[in-house]
């Protein structure tokens, strides 16, 4: 491909390209054997749709867990990246995906194979298409491409097996992962029994079968605290990193060997003006994630900013405009499960304000709460134990305060037949034949 000498005549002649039909642009694609994985077309697609999601009037209209989950827009999956689409009516700006698209297949050409006849393909299509550009929905243009996308080994909806739990924790809602679930063919249930989570722990721990039959004979707290002394947090109540574990089970990609990423991510993207800007979580792999071979971090996170006058651009820092809003990071919850999703407050900016200043009366401050749970400092399997033991004492004790209710009841029923019979005898000896006894009873006085 000698016709350009640097990566920023590639740039250049990327956006001379954006009038190609996606439909023919996919037929050269597949004509040259040109396969793109699925986490090129999610790194695409959010940097695509990036401007539209952070544009400052509609960032506005969020919620604030949205915004939360929005930190981890960098490593969103291609099923979150859609639902925004969707959601939210997004335009699909089919040039800036072209542009995009080509900037990184030109900066990666050895990986792709690309030759001079490639190029020349292109130029005869970009002279038949000189004119408009194209106007097309995403879902078109996703079944324009089918034949061009797959999923790379060691990746789920385009995001690194090592990480996605992780992100899926921070970015999605149950009704998300039930989504993801079904996109795949995988009904993600509330509940698994223990013969599934059994089936779980052999997969994840490659157990043998004899090391399968002795968990088979143990209770589901048992199996609980098992995966725990192995480092592995997992419930029969699902969850949402034990809906990733199980959706991850039932597709069969423990133990993948991941197609390692060798992509330059490095291309030219331009400063959005009027995008706020955010506090993006930094995902790491840790023991909760998925298990997979050779495992290396892989970092696409771009930063966004004015396109420079260079082979391949430096990153630099975001420009903050005045008018940009700024998210305060909240504080993130447990890495194993967050308990609420507590979502950043956007804080408004106030002209300050004379006062004569006052001096406060000094608060009295409240007495510390003691907290004997923490004094106490039980572990998981300790708590569980204990609750155990304290259900079996609560059944001892309804057992005995039902068997005291049923000789109470039983004792004053026998008392009851006693004095009617009593009075009867008494009201038959007097008044209803005097002098003598009802039943043939003899008279003994």
């Amino acid at each position: 491909m000698g016709k350009f000498k640097t990566n920023e005549d590639y740039f250049a002649y990327s956006k001379t390209l954006t009038a190609i039909p996606f439909e023919d642009l996919a037929t050269l694609l597949v004509n040259h054997k040109v396969k793109i994985p699925y986490y090129i077309h999610r790194f695409v697609l959010k940097e695509t749709i990036y401007s539209k999601v952070f544009q400052n009037k509609l960032y506005l209209t969020y919620t604030d867990e949205l915004k939360y989950r929005l930190r981890g827009y960098h490593e969103y999956s291609l099923y979150l990246l859609e639902k925004l689409i969707v959601d939210f009516n997004l335009d699909f700006d089919a040039a800036k995906y072209k542009e995009i698209l080509f900037d990184l297949l030109f900066l990666n050409r050895d990986i792709y194979g690309l030759k001079d006849n490639f190029l020349s393909d292109l130029e005869k299509l970009k002279y038949k298409y000189n004119v408009d550009f194209e106007k097309i929905s995403y879902d078109a243009f996703i079944k324009s491409f089918t034949g061009v996308f797959y999923e790379a080994k060691g990746y789920l909806d385009g995001v690194n097996l090592g990480i996605i739990k992780d992100v899926m924790i921070h970015s999605s809602t149950l009704g998300d992962l039930r989504g993801l679930g079904e996109k795949y063919g995988v009904k993600i249930p509330r509940r698994i029994n223990k013969t599934q989570l059994v089936d779980i722990l052999a997969a994840r721990f490659r157990l043998t079968e004899d090391e399968v039959v002795l968990l088979n004979t143990k209770s589901v707290l048992e199996l609980e605290i098992y995966a725990k002394e192995k480092g592995f947090t997992i419930s029969i109540d699902l969850k949402k990193s034990d809906m990733i574990e199980y959706m991850v089970f039932s597709l069969g990609l423990y133990h993948l060997e991941q197609q390692k990423d060798t992509h330059n991510y490095q291309i030219p993207l331009a400063a959005e003006i009027d995008s706020v800007t955010f506090e993006a979580i930094q995902f790491e792999t840790n023991d909760q994630d998925i298990p997979i071979e050779n495992l290396e971090p892989i970092k696409t996170e771009v930063v966004h900013e004015e396109p420079a006058p260079l082979p391949i651009l430096e990153e630099e820092p975001i420009v903050v405009p005045t008018k940009s809003v700024e998210v305060e990071k909240p504080v993130e919850p447990s890495k194993e499960e967050p308990v609420a999703e507590i979502e950043p407050e956007i804080e408004p900016i106030m002209e300050p304000v004379i006062e004569t200043p006052v001096t406060p009366k000094p608060k009295a401050e409240p007495k510390p709460v003691r907290n004997v749970a923490e004094e106490l400092d039980f572990t998981d399997e300790e708590k569980a134990l204990l609750d155990e033991k304290i259900n079996q004492i609560i059944k001892k004790y309804n057992k005995k305060r039902h068997r005291k209710i049923f000789w109470t009841v039983f004792a004053l029923t026998i008392l009851g037949i006693v004095v009617l019979t009593a009075g009867y005898i008494a009201l038959y000896y007097l008044y209803i034949n005097p002098g003598n006894m009802p039943f043939g009873l003899p008279v003994l006085w």
